[in-house]
């Protein structure tokens, strides 16, 4: 009698093979996950070090300033299930320059600067007012600063 299977080159495992092929599986995904997991710095600030001028935080949310580059980062800081958001208004001419949003979870931040041209080079000497939130529109920050490097 002639056996025939699905796959001419499949062998069968025996349970501990297969125990063994599955434990090891398991530990490359878990070291493959502790490889590309944020650090606990990440969480803390974005690219910058030290050297921000203005610093605020709320629920879920912070807000970083450098005003020379004008470069505004805001961070995730919660696992709420939200976004952390700033949103740039020059008041001293009443006009909204950009929103911006950390949408990776906790830990992630975003930035624009300067360099990026047009509504991220922020008008020197203007009143520039944040608004952020990091708790899905449950209670907002607002801040000011005059954008004077």
């Amino acid at each position: 009698m002639l056996h025939t299977s699905a796959s001419p080159t499949a062998t069968k495992r025996s349970p501990r093979r297969r125990t063994v092929a599955a434990l090891l599986g398991a530990a490359a995904l878990t070291a493959l996950t502790t490889v590309t997991a944020p650090s606990a710095s990440a969480a803390v600030a974005p690219p910058g070090g030290s050297s921000w001028d203005h610093t605020w935080s709320g629920d879920g949310v912070k807000v970083y300033v450098k005003e020379h580059g004008d470069v505004i980062s805001v961070c995730d800081t919660s696992a709420n299930g939200h976004s952390a958001w700033v949103l740039v208004m020059d008041i001293s001419v009443d006009k909204t320059a950009y929103e911006l949003k950390a949408t990776g979870g906790k830990g992630t931040c975003a930035s624009h600067t300067a360099s990026e041209g047009g509504r991220y080079n922020l008008a020197e000497n203007h009143r520039i007012a944040l608004n952020f939130e990091g708790r899905g529109l449950q209670g907002s920050y607002y801040v000011s600063f005059v954008n004077d490097h």
